[in-house]
């Protein structure tokens, strides 16, 4: 088949692709490279090489493999009758976090409605918290949208690291960790005020603002009762679930109180 007039994305370096390399969990050795290249347009190009190891690959080959995915796969229409908060231009990557949809699933749930509704929801999500902002709950600038009518992702105040990451240094020792828990629960009972649950709190989705504790990624928050797309994170939940509920996060903060203490 020729494939001479398929347009694909010009690109200059692999630092153009966000790539990722699965290993067979019993020999380790690499089962195939997945990468992606988003245009500025937000054209999604999506490819996978199998039997070489990202290192055996040059260049040329990453670009032949890439496939343009449609904007119907991944990117959700804006609701209609829902006004949303459309992030500044100006805001780049080095002044924000700009969150884009989960690519990395893309082969898993090519086909389904997973990727699109998981942005979505969270957008929906973010916008709420907004209208009733919290101190210790991460900053939502907007969203960006292609065309006027697809999300293509959130923009999020840029903070630099997470709990997790502060407690395998020196610093950790110096924090102040009553206050990390207190500021982390009062962001989940104002959550909860509003009827929603975040479902997934955990060291990894604590990070600082300004030396105090902000809790992030809302992607597993939903209202109370909703059935979810997106799950806990294991061992930090008390059981498999399936439905957003107050009591998983009440579950999470007990844990989190304990692991202050003496973190795994």
């Amino acid at each position: 088949m020729d494939d001479s007039n398929i347009q694909r994305p010009t690109l200059t370096s692999l630092r153009d692709l966000e790539l990722m390399e699965a290993y067979d969990p019993k020999t380790h050795e690499s089962k195939y490279v997945m990468f992606y290249h988003i245009t500025s347009d937000g054209d999604l190009y999506y490819g996978v090489i199998h039997n070489k190891t990202r290192k055996e690959i040059t260049l040329a080959e990453y670009i032949s493999a890439l496939e343009r995915v449609s904007d119907e796969e991944v990117y959700p229409l804006v609701p209609e009758g829902v006004t949303l908060t459309i992030a500044p231009d100006r805001l780049n990557e080095t002044m924000a976090f700009i969150k884009q949809p989960g690519f990395v699933s893309y082969p898993e749930m090519k086909g389904t409605e997973f990727i699109p509704q998981q942005i979505l929801q969270e957008t929906l999500i973010m916008e709420q918290l907004s209208k009733a902002p919290h101190p210790s709950i991460v900053t939502y600038f907007g969203c960006r949208v292609k065309n006027g009518c697809r999300i293509t992702a959130l923009v999020l105040e840029r903070l630099n690291q997470t709990l997790a990451q502060l407690s395998k240094t020196p610093d950790f020792y110096q924090l102040d960790r009553d206050a990390v828990f207190k500021a982390i629960e009062s962001a989940v009972h104002h959550i909860h005020s509003l009827g929603l649950a975040h479902n997934d709190i955990n060291p990894h989705n604590i990070m600082f603002r300004d030396g105090k504790a902000v809790l992030i990624d809302f992607g597993s928050c939903q209202p109370v009762g909703k059935k979810l797309q997106s799950l806990g994170t294991p061992g930090w939940c008390e059981e498999t679930f399936f439905t957003s509920e107050a009591k998983h996060d009440e579950y999470s903060l007990k844990k989190l109180k304990e692991w202050l203490q003496k973190p795994e």
